[in-house]
């Protein structure tokens, strides 16, 4: 057991005894050892705040999922504009007409509305025209 200051006075008396006799007193934070009881009740202090924030923890996650679900297909919306935005361009799916324009040198890339999407020189086994080709020629 801890030493006791004049065990045999009471706490008021004590107190009294103290603070006349005292060389210097001082209001201050200090650690003091716990009883076998107030160390049961920490415990189940403890205890219960664990099971409470074990509850609260659980509650947060579920309320997450639901602002994730919720904000996730804006964050990919977000990410598309964004590459749209960056690149000037967007990404459609659509059929496209590659067209060889033998008096330029080129392959001419058209989508379906007959707008040109992009060009190209023509590669060597390009430039040899069909007889399709030739025969068009031939006509005009």
């Amino acid at each position: 057991m801890a030493k006791q200051f004049m065990p045999e006075l009471s706490q008021k008396e004590r107190y009294v005894l103290m603070q006349e006799n005292a060389s210097k007193v001082e209001q201050t934070t200090y650690q003091k050892t716990l009883t076998p009881e107030e160390l049961a009740a920490r415990r189940e202090d403890l205890a219960d705040n664990c099971i409470r924030l074990n509850k609260f923890e659980d509650e947060l996650k579920e309320v997450k999922d639901d602002f994730k679900l919720k904000m996730d297909p804006l964050k990919t919306i977000n990410k598309t504009l964004l590459t749209e935005i960056k690149t000037k361009q967007t990404e459609v799916t659509g059929t496209l007409f590659h067209m060889a324009n033998h008096d330029d040198g080129m392959m001419e890339t058209y989508d379906s509305d007959g707008f040109l999407v992009g060009s190209r020189r023509l590669r060597p086994e390009e430039k040899q025209g069909t007889i399709f080709s030739l025969s068009k020629a031939v006509n005009q």
